[in-house]
């Protein structure tokens, strides 16, 4: 008797639309996980085995490429071309292996509010899980690279301002100018981090180059 797959009809897809790997040109794919599936020992019992093996691959490939990544369209006219059949009648002669652990779910569109059917597989909701936690992953790795070059980028300016060693040293100013700038999206210049200094911290006095200061507190140049 063979193992059905884990059942997810009609479950939220975790992915929206808009949401692909169509900038990926590969997936994981699990040799022994696949060779041991229910899948497997299902479509080898029949007549039709090499044909649905080859077309529920090409439709495991496909669903990578559509959107929201991992599913495939409900109408048969849609699958029919997503499996590259010539025609809907050849499509549905190979539909009930080839479809075998494909299910309906629900995805939203973030658009329109609305949600939608589609098929989700157990094998492509694993895959493409991991797929954006690891994309997800390094965006946030190249962030924080880019924050890391923004305080420190931050903190020269500072010191070459002159400023006191309160403000050049405090992690916390130096943490909310690197946000300020991030979020404003705009060059970290001598200019910019006076206007930012008034408002983000409240630091309204001129800011002058200690090194060019008398003791009176008057400008020698």
């Amino acid at each position: 008797m063979t193992q059905r797959p884990a059942v997810i009809e009609g479950m939220l897809w975790p992915l929206r639309r808009g949401e692909t790997l169509s900038n990926h040109d590969w997936f994981p794919f699990y040799t022994h996980r696949f060779l041991s599936s229910g899948f497997v020992n299902q479509v080898t019992l029949g007549s039709r085995c090499r044909a649905d093996l080859g077309t529920a691959l090409i439709l495991w490939a496909e669903s990578m490429r559509l959107d929201p990544a991992g599913t495939l369209p409900i109408d048969d006219v849609d699958l029919a071309g997503a499996a590259r059949f010539p025609s809907v009648d050849a499509w549905l002669e190979a539909k009930e292996g080839a479809l075998y652990g494909w299910e309906p779910v629900d995805v939203e569109d973030e658009r329109t509010g609305d949600v939608i059917k589609r098929l989700g597989h157990p094998f492509t909701l694993e895959v493409v899980s991991e797929m954006m936690s690891r994309a997800k992953a390094r965006r946030a790795a190249r962030t924080a690279g880019a924050d890391r070059k923004r305080s420190e980028r931050i903190r020269k300016k500072l010191k070459g301002l002159g400023l006191p060693k309160h403000i050049t040293e405090s992690e916390e100013i130096v943490a909310r100018l690197q946000r300020h700038f991030s979020l404003a999206d705009i060059f970290i210049t001598d200019e910019n981090v006076r206007a930012a200094l008034s408002e983000v911290i409240g630091y309204t006095s001129d800011v002058v180059p200690l090194g060019r200061q008398s003791r009176k507190g008057k400008s020698t140049g």
